[in-house]
């Protein structure tokens, strides 16, 4: 997604008896793209010893070692890269993203900034940068380079994903789901846009199309516990009280730990006047979690406190 491949699958160089960088550096390129990482690292280093001025050679040899979990010797490579061509845009990208993965989100900002500087409209710096300031909280800033991404390329999902976010924190929930939109519009599989539009319109209080948007979600990844615990908060909401136990009883016995999945199924037995079980997952719900114990317990007294006797209508 973030990392820029140098793959060029030249036949002919490779046929051919001319031992150059670039028959090396091809070479590799071949062996990287089917899985030879090994093998690939050995040729981009000869592509090297002919030539050590070489930043395709040293991306592209970056970029194996980090196949191969060797992050501090792919930063090496990504930096002599930058050193020998400060305009060759790979190299930046390729060690902001490897920056991004170790969270030093800050000098990620600082390097695809460099980026920016030599091509103003490098879409991917754009875009990595945007996700940079996201994780950083600084949303005015992702949003403002997630949309000059999406400008250069409207394929982004990552942009559209991350943009919806930093709407949903502004309360524009139109906005997010103009981008959530557009992204299932690219990719209508992707469960966790499905799961966002869905919280999306839970929080307009549109249930029964939340709880429709977390089914689809839930449908894609059975797994996953949160899905269908949003499911059954939205069915409850709904007045589903049928559905709702089924989803969150299905979500439990996934993750039996969860003592809001607990206190959600109090609530929904509470709500089917089955004050029994609503005890026993209340009572769950707060050994699970003992800050919030003092919540659990007042449902408990609730649902032990004697209805009050009836009105008598005057005459």
């Amino acid at each position: 997604m973030k990392k820029i491949l140098l793959i060029t699958l030249l036949a002919a160089g490779l046929a051919g008896c001319n031992r150059s960088p670039e028959f090396y550096f091809e070479r590799g390129n071949y062996l990287f793209a089917a899985g030879k990482d090994t093998e690939a690292l050995e040729n981009y280093s000869r592509a090297l010893l002919l030539r050590r001025n070489y930043p395709e050679a040293l991306t592209s040899r970056g970029l194996a070692f980090e196949r191969q979990g060797d992050r501090q010797k792919a930063g090496i490579d990504y930096r002599k890269a930058i050193e020998f061509n400060a305009s060759f845009l790979p190299a930046y990208n390729n060690l902001g993203a490897l920056l991004m993965d170790g969270e030093n989100y800050r000098e990620a900002v600082a390097l695809f900034t460099e980026a920016l500087g030599v091509k103003p409209d490098y879409s991917f710096a754009l875009l990595n940068r945007g996700l940079s300031f996201y994780k950083l909280g600084d949303c005015a800033g992702a949003t403002a380079d997630l949309t000059r991404a999406l400008e250069l390329n409207d394929k982004f999902q990552m942009a559209y994903y991350h943009r919806a976010l930093c709407a949903r924190k502004a309360r524009n929930l139109p906005a997010e789901l103009a981008d959530l939109d557009a992204l299932l519009a690219l990719n209508p599989a992707a469960a966790l846009a499905i799961f966002e539009r869905g919280k999306a319109l839970y929080y307009m209080q549109d249930y029964p199309g939340a709880a429709q948007e977390f089914s689809k979600a839930a449908g894609l990844k059975p797994e996953d516990p949160v899905y269908a615990y949003w499911l059954g908060f939205a069915l409850y909401k709904a007045g589903d009280l049928e559905g709702a136990l089924r989803a969150a009883s299905k979500a439990a016995a996934v993750k039996p730990d969860s003592y809001q999945l607990r206190g959600l199924m109090g609530d929904i037995y509470a709500a089917l006047k089955d004050k029994g079980n609503a005890a026993a997952q209340y009572r769950l719900a707060a050994g699970l979690s003992p800050k919030s114990a003092s919540l659990y317990q007042a449902k408990l007294n609730a649902l032990e406190k004697p209805a009050a006797p009836a009105r008598k209508k005057r005459k």
